[in-house]
């Protein structure tokens, strides 16, 4: 029997500078794929004028567990901005000085798109949005109330998906990576789809929010409610963000 796992590691060991595009002077891809022709940007409330409250490190980690249930409730415009600002915001970039944001990327390649369905966001429309972390920003992807019913359906967690106030996708786009660390790269978009779940998972529990998230989803459905291209952009993380009955 074929051991995929062992495949992938033996094929993703560094350096095989063979695969260094990077090297071999191929233009080097966008940290952010481009904004439709037409599409409507939405510039969030800057990060830097958001108060959160100061919580300690040690109960906002304790502060997750897997949720069940999540109450009905909304999210504001300035919360969820405050949480994608934590999870890929740019803090420091420049002509000079390659881009830095608030997760870490091997190679500062960032290999990583952050879609959200919104369900109860403040202001917005239901419907399909991605991050502009260049801008601070959001674009439309698409609306639609039936949105958090169809990647409740795909993500096989509906009940979650469907109650949550937002639910982020990460989406990995790994020719990013892979243009600079080569087939290195591929294990560097689940490596940092950690790390930024990670940070939605501290941020919202400074701000009152819970996050379920998982890597269980029907790949094929989501592909398809996020309008995806198989080949260039991978699905790998979904992460449901909503309140509980309980205060941290």
């Amino acid at each position: 029997m074929k051991n995929v796992g062992t495949d992938f590691i033996q094929g993703t060991r560094y350096p095989d500078y063979s695969t260094f595009d990077s090297i071999l002077g191929i233009p080097e891809p966008s940290s952010e794929l481009p904004v439709p022709e037409g599409a409507t940007v939405i510039r969030l409330p800057s990060p830097g004028r958001i108060k959160v409250p100061d919580v300690p490190i040690r109960k906002a980690i304790e502060n997750w567990e897997p949720v069940t249930y999540f109450s009905r409730s909304s999210i504001t415009l300035k919360d969820l901005s405050f949480l994608l600002w934590c999870m890929q915001g740019v803090r420091k970039t420049g002509p000079e000085q390659p881009q830095i944001r608030n997760t870490p990327s091997s190679g500062l390649r960032y290999p990583l798109e952050i879609y959200f369905v919104a369900g109860e966001v403040d202001t917005l429309e239901t419907g399909l949005y991605r991050y502009l972390p260049r801008s601070h920003s959001i674009v439309i992807e698409r609306l639609g109330s039936d949105l958090p019913f169809a990647m409740g359906d795909a993500s096989m967690n509906f009940k979650i998906v469907t109650r949550a106030a937002v639910t982020f996708l990460l989406v990995g786009v790994p020719y990013r990576s892979v243009w600079t660390l080569g087939n290195r790269g591929y294990r560097s978009v689940l490596i940092e789809a950690g790390h930024t779940c990670q940070a939605l998972i501290m941020a919202s529990a400074c701000i009152g929010y819970q996050v379920q998230p998982s890597d269980l989803f029907n790949d094929e459905r989501i592909l398809q409610v996020a309008n995806l291209d198989p080949e260039t952009q991978w699905p790998v993380y979904i992460a449901a963000v909503g309140r509980v009955e309980r205060n941290l």
